[in-house]
C-alpha cells in the first residue's frame, strides 16, 4: 500500500514537473518570439518604412497642397508610400531617404536615442525622426521617357519636346563622328493630375513597344534587328556595297590590295579623317610589319563561304552587321585559309558610307 502511494506521488510530481517545464519553454519562446520581433521593428530601416505608412491623410494633404499638388491625388500618394518596393537609403549618421524605384519620395531626418541589446546579441539603436520633407517638385504622377533620338514621343496626343538628359549609346562613342547616329535621351513630363497615354513612333513613323516600371518608360529596344542585308537595306538611307569594303579589308590586311602605301590609298576611302578606324589604317600600312606578311598567291577565286547576317540598324544612317568569309592563299606551294568574321559599324557621312569600326566575331 505504501509503495503504490509512493508510486503515485512521483507520477503527480513528475507530471507538476512537466508542466512547468512547459509552460517555462512556451513562456521562453514567447519572449524570444518578441524579442526578435522588437530587434526587427526597430531597424532603423524598418523603422522608417512604418512611420511613412502611417502618414495620416491630413499630413499626405498637406504636403500635397504645399507643393501645388491637387489634393484629389490622396489615394495615389498613399498607394506610392505603401508600395512593397519602397526603400530606405542611408546618407549619413542621421539622414536617410526613402525611395520607389530610384525616385525619393522623402527625406527623413533623424536622432540617436540610444542602444539595447536583447539576449546579449541583439543590438539595435532606438531612433527618434525629427523631420521628414516631401519630394513633390515635379509633382506625384509624372514620367521618365527614354527612347533614342529619332523616336518622337507624345503625350495624349501632344509631342513632347527638349529632352532633359542626353548620352551615348554604351560602348559606341565610335559611332558619334557626325549626327547619324542618334543619342538616347529621356524625356520629362512632370505634374500630371492621372496617368495619360504615352505613345512612341520610331523614325519610320512605326508604334515602339514599351516597358514600363513604375513612373519610367522604356523602349524594349533602341535598334532594329534583321537576319539579312535585303530586310536591313529597307530601313537604310541608301544601298552600300558591304562585300566591296570587306574583300579590300580582307586583301589590305595581307598585303594584296592594290593602291599606294601598301593599298592604304585605296582603302582610306571608306574612312573619316581623324577617326581611330583610319589611323588604325594607317598604322598597318606604316608598319614595317606589312613586309613580313607570308609570301603567298591568291587562288581563282580568292573568296568563298561569304555570310552576311546579324544586321543592328540604329537609324537610316547607322548600322552594323556581321561578316564572315573565308580568302584561300597559297603559301610555299599549300592551301592556306584565311578567315574574315568580324562586326563591322557603319554611318554616314556627307551622304557617303564610312566604316568607323570592326570588331573580331566570336
Amino acid at each position: 500500500m505504501a509503495k503504490s502511494r509512493r508510486k503515485s506521488l512521483f507520477k503527480k510530481s513528475l507530471l507538476i514537473y512537466t508542466i512547468i517545464a512547459s509552460i517555462l519553454c512556451v513562456v521562453f519562446v514567447i519572449y524570444i518570439f518578441v524579442t526578435l520581433k522588437t530587434y526587427e521593428k526597430n531597424q532603423t530601416t524598418t523603422f522608417i518604412k512604418s512611420t511613412i505608412a502611417k502618414l495620416d491623410d491630413d499630413t499626405l494633404k498637406g504636403y500635397l497642397k504645399d507643393n501645388n499638388q491637387n489634393e484629389n491625388l490622396l489615394d495615389e500618394y498613399k498607394k506610392q508610400i505603401n508600395d512593397k518596393d519602397i526603400k530606405v537609403i542611408k546618407k549619413d549618421e542621421n539622414n536617410f531617404e526613402v525611395e520607389l524605384n530610384e525616385r525619393v519620395l522623402f527625406d527623413v531626418e533623424t536622432k540617436y536615442l540610444k542602444t539595447e541589446t536583447k539576449l546579449g546579441m541583439f543590438s539595435y539603436e532606438l531612433r527618434d525622426i525629427t523631420n521628414i520633407t516631401p519630394h513633390l517638385e515635379r509633382g506625384l504622377i509624372y514620367y521618365d521617357i527614354t527612347v533614342p533620338s529619332t523616336y518622337e514621343v507624345s503625350i495624349d496626343g501632344k509631342k513632347a519636346e527638349n529632352p532633359v538628359k542626353k548620352e551615348e549609346y554604351k560602348n559606341l562613342d565610335y559611332m558619334y563622328q557626325n549626327d547619324s547616329m542618334p543619342y538616347i535621351v529621356t524625356y520629362e513630363v512632370n505634374n500630371l493630375t492621372k496617368e495619360v497615354d504615352v505613345k512612341v513612333t520610331n523614325e519610320y513613323g512605326k508604334d515602339v513597344s514599351l516597358k514600363k516600371n513604375k513612373f519610367a518608360y522604356k523602349a524594349d529596344k533602341n535598334y532594329l534587328s534583321f537576319d539579312t542585308y535585303d530586310e536591313a537595306k529597307e530601313y537604310l538611307s541608301s544601298e552600300v556595297d558591304i562585300w566591296d569594303f570587306a574583300h579590300k579589308w580582307s586583301l589590305f590586311l595581307t598585303n594584296d590590295l592594290s593602291g599606294l602605301s601598301h593599298g592604304y590609298n585605296t582603302i582610306k576611302t571608306y574612312f573619316i579623317d581623324g577617326t581611330e578606324m583610319n589611323r588604325r589604317a594607317y598604322n598597318w600600312a606604316h608598319n614595317i610589319d606589312i613586309m613580313f606578311t607570308s609570301r603567298h598567291t591568291l587562288k581563282n577565286p580568292p573568296f568563298t563561304n561569304e555570310k552576311l547576317s546579324n544586321f543592328t540598324v540604329y537609324s537610316k544612317n547607322a548600322f552594323s552587321c556581321e561578316v564572315y568569309l573565308d580568302k584561300h592563299m597559297v603559301v610555299n606551294g599549300k592551301e592556306q585559309i584565311d578567315t574574315m568574321h568580324d562586326y563591322i559599324y557603319f554611318i554616314k557621312d556627307n551622304n557617303t558610307w564610312k566604316v568607323v569600326n570592326i570588331k573580331a566575331g566570336e
